[in-house]
Formats: structure tokens, C-alpha cells, sequence
């Protein structure tokens, strides 16, 4: 059956999402035979093969924040997702070197601070990555010598805030990054059947340093982030590859 929102029949098991539809396409090129199935209200889809294990994989997006990416996993897991990696971007909320533009963070769990999986887990549950999946990308970072950090990641409904940025009320508890999509994509994961669920991202910006890639003063910020999302695709590709060789 397709689903009505990301308009495919079929979803491969290893399904990796993207906030950013051009990202999409970029991910996918990392892919053999790799092709567009499915553009739909802003939501693309492509679907190719890992090179080494030649592993079917789905690429899909998810559109920002939590409502849209509640539909897209939800479709996704009805058409045959089931080890769902977001590749997404995030602003750093602690300062330092590590945590500057282009670092990556695989975090462990998310600060459920948005209103989505409330609608899917009761709030007390925690947001927790599939621990298996989210070793086996810190792993393949790892054997590749690239550094990644682990702690939390904060989800929130809302970029522009009137009040400012409160997200570093969490860094005392090991929040180290905030996006808007990964609470509700773990949260899937603690009631759907058999589905795990990581997410692996790039600092876009530092929060408390005030820097950003979308400085005009400071165009290598950009090619610095654009560099790190290429090494989390490579990431994710080694790891499919991995865990279906063994």
C-alpha cells in the first residue's frame, strides 16, 4: 500500500531521515544505483545500496521538527523501516573546540523538550536511542578516527525563541546539542515492534559562542560543516555495512 504523505509502497529496513530535503539527494549519492522514488509536498525519497554489503537502504525526509517527522516514521514503519538513522544538523550548547562548527554528536538519548511524543509515550518515559545502533555508530567513527561526542540532545518545538535560548538549563544533566527532531524519532522506538532508532548529527553553530554557518563574514564555517555532514553519511554507510557482514 503507499503511504499517503511519503507516497512509497515499500521501505527498506535500514532507513536514514533527513530534516533537509536537499540533504536528501546527498546522502543518497553515497549510495550504488541510487535513484529517486517519491517527491511529495516537500518530502523526497531515494533508495539505493550500501557498496560494501550491497544492503538496500531508503533515504526519506522528514521535513523540521516533531509533527512532520511523527507522520514520516510512522508511514516509514508501515511500509517496512525498522533500524531508522536520523543524519540532521544541530546548534552546540556547551563552548570549546569539540563543540564547535562541524562537530558531530551521536547522542544517547534526547531532553524531550517539545510536544510531539507526548502524544506517543506518556512524558516520564525517557527518549532513549536503540543502545545497539548508537554503539555500532560511535564504533564505526571510531575505526574511521573521527571524534564524536555522546551525551543528550535537546528537542525542541520552536528555533526563534522570544525568551532566548533556555536550552543550557540542560547542559548541567549532559545535554550537549539542541535540534528538533530527535526525542519524537526515539520515542517511536520504545513502542513500535522491533524498530531501533540513533541519530547522528553536525553542529551548524555554537550556541554560546554565537557562531553559525549562516555568517556571511565567515564563509568556511559552511565548508566546515558541509565536510563533517559528509563524514556522518560515511558514518552511517560503514555501520550498515558493519552490521550486515556479520
Amino acid at each position: 500500500m503507499q503511504q499517503p504523505h511519503i507516497k512509497v509502497q515499500q521501505v527498506d529496513t535500514y532507513c536514514l531521515v533527513a530534516g533537509n530535503p536537499d540533504r536528501v539527494p546527498i546522502i543518497a549519492s553515497y549510495l550504488e544505483n541510487s535513484q529517486k522514488i517519491a517527491e511529495h509536498r516537500g518530502l523526497v525519497a531515494y533508495r539505493g545500496v550500501t557498496p560494501g554489503t550491497k544492503t538496500p537502504v531508503t533515504v526519506l525526509t522528514t521535513g523540521m521538527g516533531g509533527p512532520t517527522t511523527a507522520i514520516v516514521i510512522e508511514e516509514a514503519y508501515r511500509a517496512g523501516a525498522r533500524k531508522v538513522i536520523r543524519i540532521g544538523s544541530c546548534g552546540s550548547l556547551v563552548a570549546g573546540e569539540s563543540y564547535g562548527i562541524g562537530s558531530i554528536y551521536i547522542p544517547q538519548g534526547a531532553v524531550r523538550a517539545e510536544g510531539t511524543s507526548g502524544q506517543l509515550v506518556p512524558m516520564e518515559v525517557p527518549a532513549i536511542a536503540t543502545p545497539a545502533l548508537q554503539q555500532a555508530l560511535l564504533h564505526s567513527a571510531k575505526q574511521m578516527s573521527i571524534p564524536c561526542n555522546e551525551g543528550l540532545v535537546v528537542t525542541s518545538d520552536i528555533y526563534y525563541s522570544p525568551s532566548g535560548s533556555k536550552f543550557e538549563e540542560y547542559t548541567p544533566y549532559g545535554a550537549l546539542c539542541v535540534e528538533m527532531e530527535s526525542s519524537v524519532l526515539f520515542s517511536f522506538a520504545r513502542f513500535k515492534d522491533g524498530m531501533e532508532a540513533a541519530t547522528i548529527l553536525t553542529s551548524d553553530g555554537n550556541l554560546q559562542e554565537e557562531q553559525n554557518i549562516y555568517d556571511p563574514n565567515a564563509p568556511s564555517h559552511e565548508e566546515t560543516f558541509n565536510r563533517a555532514v559528509e563524514h556522518t553519511v560515511k558514518i552511517v554507510i560503514a555501520t550498515i555495512d558493519s552490521l550486515e557482514s556479520h
